[in-house]
């Protein structure tokens, strides 16, 4: 893999993440695009949007014809109310990412008198690298693992497992250090909360589309409504149907992007840990290690595994079933590097 330095990769997060704020907002409004237009293909475009076309226009509209028109009409009004809902969601879910990161870990601030050799070996390699020293967080688990969140300054944080504390040794406990570090100082942790949060909006859309189709084949009132009221049922039932559909496809893109960020952001951080701490082999060292018990199990959420220094699903060592083989047997399925791979990079360093 050719080496990227760390000011070049600084320069591709911050373009890679103006990137995805301004793609973001494109996809989703193209998928509201797609949603009127399915909804105009079937004629019930001024049925069920109010001020989806002006009046002179509804006396035109008949199933299986496109009305331009009124499409874009439609689009233009729907457009402001789509930004100012998905801008405060947005904004809501990137300032309070590390909350709710700390709150589904359990992790607690380590104070400097409870481990001296921890805070010891983040301040100098801090110092040696020019970077801010950021939150150290603990977490109770006997398995090895860590991760860095963040969106700035203030909020940068490094998370260490207690596994991984007493496990490994000073050399390899700086090389995972520097790992962390070397996300930080890439803003990969920025970067990683953006694909976090536009994967998160399209899958919300898509689990609640779903959910409220589900309830209304579940409605036992249905049978008792009159046919007014039927009628309406089925066009509601076909919006749901288009929002679901088109927010599948955007969940899946957004997902796939988020992957492939994640995978190249591991392979930049191992080769500046090793540089950080002037040890590839510790690091390598502790990747074999941490391999074999990653731990944080328990925390249920890929958002946030795919933060981890090695994601425990991915490891074969951790009997993780279907989704572990399915991810091992076609990486783009991956958050993570294979491991033996990452190991023989650094070796190689």
């Amino acid at each position: 893999m050719k080496y990227v330095g760390l000011q070049t990769q600084i320069w591709r997060n911050n373009r890679n993440t103006v990137i995805l704020l301004f793609m973001f907002p494109v996809i989703l409004l193209g998928m509201v695009f797609l949603v009127i237009l399915g909804l105009d293909f079937f004629g019930l475009l001024c049925d069920i949007v109010e001020g989806g076309c002006p009046p002179e226009h509804a006396s035109r509209i008949r199933y299986g014809t496109m009305h331009w028109p009124e499409i874009w009409h439609c689009f233009k009004v729907v457009i402001p109310y789509t930004l100012q809902i998905v801008g405060v969601w947005f904004i809501v879910a990137y300032c309070a990412n590390t909350s709710i990161i700390r709150h589904a870990t359990h992790a607690k601030p380590l104070e400097r008198k409870e481990n001296l050799r921890v805070y010891n070996i983040v301040e100098n390699l801090c110092i040696a690298g020019g970077i801010e020293m950021p939150q150290i967080n603990i977490i109770q688990d006997s398995g090895m693992n860590a991760f860095a969140s963040g969106i700035d300054i203030p909020s940068f944080t490094i998370t260490l497992t207690t596994g991984l504390i007493e496990k490994l040794d000073d050399r390899e406990l700086s090389a995972v250090v520097g790992h962390e570090l070397t996300h930080i100082k890439n803003r990969d942790t920025r970067l990683m909360v953006v694909c976090i949060v536009f994967v998160g909006i399209f899958a919300t859309i898509q689990t609640v589309s779903l959910k409220l189709i589900s309830a209304m084949f579940r409605n036992p009132r249905r049978s008792r409504r009159s046919r007014n009221s039927g009628s309406a049922d089925m066009y509601i039932l076909l919006v749901l149907l288009l929002v679901f559909i088109w927010s599948s496809v955007g969940y899946v893109f957004t997902w796939f992007t988020r992957l492939a960020i994640s995978r190249k952001r591991e392979y930049v951080a191992d080769a500046g840990g090793a540089e950080l701490c002037g040890d590839p082999l510790a690091l390598a060292s502790a990747l074999r290690k941490i391999s074999k018990d990653p731990g944080l199990v328990s925390v249920q959420r890929d958002d946030i595994a795919q933060l981890y220094v090695i994601h425990p699903d991915e490891e074969f060592d951790n009997n993780a079933g279907l989704k572990g083989w399915v991810a091992k047997a076609n990486v783009l399925f991956c958050t993570h590097p294979d491991t033996p791979e990452r190991i023989l990079l650094l070796e190689q360093f």
